[in-house]
């Protein structure tokens, strides 16, 4: 299973967007992808926000802990902190971490090296050999 971590921004956004031509690519290429933003809490509005968050939280990291690799959307260092999260924990437990580089700016030193690969933009992920998993690096500047 893929774990689609990346930004999800607001309707017709294009963060929102990406995530979801990223979520058909993955599809596309046979694998079964976990989005977190498509997880909803039963009877949500039922729940305190603290508590709610919380379920939403374990939900979120018992799906990174059964994710073979994650693929993480990163917007340089204007990323989310949550997408940013679940990179590092990703990769702190010793899972294969895809960097999708959305964009050509500066990226964060810790997520870039953070990654087994990184890939330039959609069109990288597209490319990407899944069955064969090359380590791959950009030459995108980090800081």
């Amino acid at each position: 299973m893929v774990y689609l971590a990346a930004p999800f921004g607001e309707p017709l956004s294009d963060k929102r967007n990406n995530a979801l031509d990223a979520k058909r690519i993955l599809e596309n290429k046979g694998m079964t992808v976990f989005c977190p933003w498509e997880y909803m809490i039963p009877h949500a509005y039922e729940y305190p926000n603290n508590e709610w968050g919380q379920m939403v939280f374990i939900n979120d990291v018992k799906a990174l802990d059964g994710a073979d690799i994650v693929v993480v959307l990163s917007y340089g260092r204007n990323s989310t902190a949550g997408t940013n999260w679940e990179a590092g924990y990703a990769f702190g437990t010793g899972k294969t971490v895809i960097i999708v580089e959305m964009t050509k700016e500066i990226m964060s030193v810790m997520v870039s090296n953070g990654a087994y690969a990184r890939v330039c933009g959609l069109d990288g992920l597209k490319e990407y050999d899944f069955n064969n998993m090359p380590k791959t690096r950009t030459l995108t500047e980090q800081k």
